[in-house]
């Protein structure tokens, strides 16, 4: 979900008459709260909470009995949003990151043309590749990358992995029990094979 990080929330996708964003960050809903904030917040300021109105296509039964799903909103869900606690937090940092290397969101089902299994797949893909490019090491076709967390969980450790290395995708590197990383590497002397 994309809130904007701003005095007022908003419901994301925001945008003008043109299609263009309203604003230019957005809230990914990474949030770090000490469980005390939470309590005093269930205590003495939930009731405080505004409920935003949500208009939903919400499945029904037709007037012969069938169950659909309309094509328009038909009902409407109250919603609390968990960035409306802000407001009464005493300490608040905000952290400006690129989204291609910490967000994708998955809020569709395979096979829809974005926020679906697939693209978060890609761009993870995408994320793993650059990885690699930044530790030196080069790619001979397209195709899927994985790094296994066990190797690195942020893009650290791969410089004596890969640098100056061909590797041909699809590729998956990862520890072996006897230590050894494996993937699918070509001029390399480390025996490495693909998983993916």
């Amino acid at each position: 979900m994309m809130g904007i990080s701003s005095g007022i929330n908003a419901e994301y996708g925001m945008v003008d008459s043109e299609g263009k964003l309203l604003y230019s960050q957005g809230n990914i809903c990474n949030h770090y709260f000490t469980t005390d904030f939470l309590s005093k917040i269930i205590e003495k300021k939930e009731s405080e909470l505004i409920h935003h109105v949500a208009r939903k296509k919400i499945p029904t039964i037709s007037e012969i009995g069938e169950k659909f799903t309309p094509d328009k909103p038909n009902g409407i869900k109250m919603e609390k949003f968990v960035f409306d606690v802000f407001q009464f937090s005493e300490k608040f940092t905000v952290l400006e990151v690129a989204r291609n290397e910490e967000f994708s969101p998955l809020k569709n089902p395979p096979g829809a043309p974005k926020c679906s299994p697939e693209t978060c797949l890609e761009d993870l893909s995408n994320q793993h590749k650059r990885w690699i490019i930044r530790a030196g090491g080069t790619f001979k076709n397209e195709g899927l990358c994985e790094i296994s967390p066990l190797v690195s969980s942020h893009g650290e450790h791969l410089k004596e992995l890969v640098n100056d290395k061909f590797f041909s995708l699809p590729l998956h590197l990862e520890v072996t029990m006897n230590g050894y990383h494996n993937g699918h590497c070509v001029n390399g002397t480390n025996g490495l094979h693909s998983k993916l």
